[in-house]
This record gives C-alpha cells, sequence and structure tokens, in this order.
C-alpha cells in the first residue's frame, strides 16, 4: 500500500538544476541535513543518502519535465508574477524519497532537504498529494521548529457532475502506507462540512500510525448533542448503499488510484450499531449540520498549533504596527476545577481582539463569552502572556493571514 514520496522542485531559474554541484554546494552549508554520500544508479539515477538530524533518507533525485496538471490545487497564494514564471517553467528536478511509520516528520524532513539543496525555489510540487506549494512556504516549513500541518500530507479532492452531485476523496495518504478516503453522494451546498469530516477523519488515521482499520468506529465531532462516529468502507461495499452515484462508480475507477486502497467514510448511529458492524451513509448526519457541529482536534495537533503560533509572533508584532490591520488571538485559559478532568486542569480556548502588544505579551478584549471559565465576559480587557496563546489571525484589507501563511507577509 505504501507509495514513495515523489516531490518535483521548480527552480527560480532553470539553470539552477543542471549541475548536480549547485545543491552539493549549498548543502555543504547547511547544519541540519548532511550530505552522507551520492552516487550514480543505471537505472534508479543519482541516488543520495542524507542525514536530517539523526534520522538517514535516501533519496533518487533526477531532471523530470514540469506539466502541472489542471486538478493540483496551489496550496498557497501565487503572485501574477509567480503565475506566469509557472507557466514559463519546463524543467524540474524530482525528488523520491519513502516514508516510515513517522510519516509528519518524514514529510517535514523531505522539505527541509530541498530547502538545503535549494534555499529559493518557485515552488514545490508535491505529486501524492496533488499540491503545488509556494517556495516562500517551503522556506518557512523547512527553517521552523515546528512541522507542517497534517493537511498538508493530503489533499481532498472534490469532482462535480452535471448536478449538484459531489465526489470528495483523497490523494497521499498511500504514501503514508494507509488507504485513501471517499465521501460519495455529496453536494455542493454540504461538501464543506464533508470534506471536514473527512479531513478529521484523516488526521485519526495519521495520529494513531494507520492502525484505524476498516469498519472499526472512529469519534470526530458533535453537533446537537449527537455524537458522530464515523468507519471506513471499501469502496465496493459502500457502492451499494448508493444506487443513485453518477461520481464515483466503477467506471470512474479504471486506475489503481481510485480502485485500491481506498474506503469510502460511513457512519455509526449508535453504540448498537458500530458492536453490529451496521454501517449507514454519511448524509444521516446532514439534518445537524446546520446547528455549528464541531469536529475533534487532537491535543497533539492543538499543542502543534499552538508552539507555530508562539513561534511565529514576530509576525503578528510586526502586523499590529499597521493600524488597518485587525487582530485576534486565541488564549488558552484554565477552566473553572468543576470542569477538570480527574483533578487535572483543563483549557479553554478562546478568541480576544488585540489591543496592544509588548514584550511581556498581548494586551486583548475578549470577543465572546466564555463557557467554562467564571469571572470574566465579552468585552473583559486584560494581558495575557505569549505561552498562552493558541493561535491567532491577521485581517488585513487584502486577506486573512494564520500562523501558518506568514509567507504572505
Amino acid at each position: 500500500m505504501r507509495e514513495p514520496s515523489y516531490m518535483i522542485i521548480i527552480p527560480m531559474k532553470e539553470d539552477d538544476i543542471k549541475d548536480p554541484m549547485i545543491f552539493i554546494g549549498n548543502l555543504e552549508k547547511s547544519e541540519d541535513v548532511r550530505l552522507k554520500s551520492v552516487e550514480t544508479d543505471e537505472q534508479r539515477g543519482l541516488v543520495a543518502c542524507f542525514l536530517v538530524d539523526d534520522k538517514e533518507y535516501q533519496a533518487e533525485i533526477n531532471p523530470t519535465d514540469v506539466d502541472i496538471p489542471n486538478l493540483v490545487r496551489p496550496a498557497h497564494a501565487f503572485t501574477e508574477e509567480e503565475f506566469q514564471k509557472l507557466d514559463e517553467v519546463r524543467s524540474g528536478l524530482g525528488i523520491c524519497i519513502d516514508f516510515d511509520e513517522d510519516n509528519a516528520r518524514c514529510f517535514y524532513d523531505q522539505l527541509r532537504i530541498i530547502h538545503a539543496m535549494y534555499p529559493e525555489v518557485l515552488a514545490v510540487l508535491d505529486c501524492p498529494s496533488e499540491k503545488l506549494l509556494s517556495g516562500k512556504w517551503v522556506a518557512l516549513a523547512a527553517e521552523s521548529k515546528i512541522p507542517p500541518a497534517p493537511r498538508y500530507l493530503f489533499t481532498v479532492q472534490a469532482i462535480s457532475g452535471e448536478n449538484d452531485e459531489v465526489w470528495l476523496h483523497t490523494h497521499g495518504m498511500k504514501r503514508c502506507g494507509m488507504y485513501e478516503l471517499e465521501i460519495l453522494c455529496s453536494d455542493r451546498e454540504k461538501c464543506n462540512d464533508h470534506y471536514k469530516m473527512i479531513e478529521t477523519f484523516a488526521y485519526r488515521m495519521l495520529e494513531n500510525d494507520g492502525e484505524i482499520q476498516p469498519g472499526e468506529g472512529v469519534f470526530i465531532g458533535q453537533a446537537a448533542g449527537i455524537y458522530l462516529v464515523c468507519t471506513a468502507v471499501d469502496w465496493k461495499e459502500a457502492l451499494k448503499f448508493y444506487p443513485e452515484a453518477t461520481l464515483g462508480t466503477e467506471e470512474d475507477r479504471d486506475d489503481e488510484v481510485h480502485s485500491v486502497d481506498t474506503c469510502v467514510l460511513m457512519l455509526y448511529k449508535n453504540e448498537e450499531d458500530e458492536e453490529a458492524g451496521k454501517y449507514t451513509p454519511i448524509q444521516a448526519f446532514d439534518p445537524f449540520l446546520q446547528q455549528n457541529p464541531m469536529y475533534m482536534i487532537s491535543t497533539p495537533e492543538t499543542d502543534r498549533m499552538s508552539k507555530l503560533a508562539v513561534e511565529r509572533i514576530p509576525y503578528l508584532r510586526k502586523a499590529f504596527e499597521n493600524s488597518d490591520n485587525t487582530i485576534i488571538v486565541k488564549i488558552g485559559l484554565t477552566t473553572d476545577e468543576e470542569y477538570w478532568d480527574d483533578d487535572v486542569p483543563q483549557k479553554e480556548h478562546i478568541w480576544f481582539e488585540v489591543k496592544d502588544v509588548d514584550d511581556d505579551g498581548i494586551i486583548g478584549e475578549l470577543t465572546q463569552e466564555a463557557y467554562y471559565v467564571s469571572g470574566i465576559k465579552e468585552g473583559d480587557i486584560g494581558k495575557y502572556p505569549f505561552s498562552d496563546v493558541t493561535d491567532w489571525i491577521i485581517f488585513t484589507k487584502e486577506c486573512r493571514i494564520t500562523p501558518d501563511d506568514v509567507y504572505m507577509l
């Protein structure tokens, strides 16, 4: 099931990739990535062995044509000038490595290897996830101490038909040694929520190192007191529940991409159904989608997001100097003791509008009512250390910028 992770480096100038001595020279300047050996194999081409911190990788590195398919989604914003350059590029450099069980680390390290080889690139085409990554973002991600979000490991692609029908399916999970995910017979009104269901389930798979087997129930969220427990079902079995489907049928699966190791997301209505292995189409949850559904964010992912938000506080401080910007921060406040879990303090994450920033922290105005923290109310102003920040958003006149999007600044 596990497929290699193949990325294509799209250079600023095509001459940059013609001479291997250029990237070998760049690697000699890197503190974190070391080139242990490089040799030429008759069938595999250039084979390099890298040491990233304490982890070893073998990579096949070969020139390749650049032809970006129409279905590839830009994961980041590109300027008109960058898009023009992308249209003109004809050659790139492919770099292929195999992931082990630590998929997030492997993805992160592949970006670090690319950045060490070429500190400035126009873009990187991540073929397994069919994503086009900004070169600026790649540089920031590689230089960060915090790995990228798990969503970068895969893409949820939406295929629309002549009517409102939408077929959602992932790309990229197979390089992690896992099955791809789908939702059949979605529609344009609900596909954003269905997208969130697939994304949340995929996160759970990645966090459990692929140990979630088809048929196993997984809690991914809730709405109106109804718990959303999903499971993965082989597409051939799941298709029987969708006789009206016109997308994702057998006729659409004439290659290995969508016919092998791919499962449809289904739903268990209750514990009895889960015990009996009686699953239901995901659309059974649709009536609750208008009631503010909340999807699960795991503690490890919350911790990763918080660390990235704190690491990139300097960008927030710089943006605050522009009075045209509005900035909100999410602060993790300790809940009242009655809401603690076995005497373990819990956090409620609440949004504040930034009123001032200094060397010691953020002064913010509470923008919502707290549910589990007494003594504060909407409109209250307080000062909080940077260590309490778990997320932030900068609203400029043109766009919104999160810690992951600071390459736009």
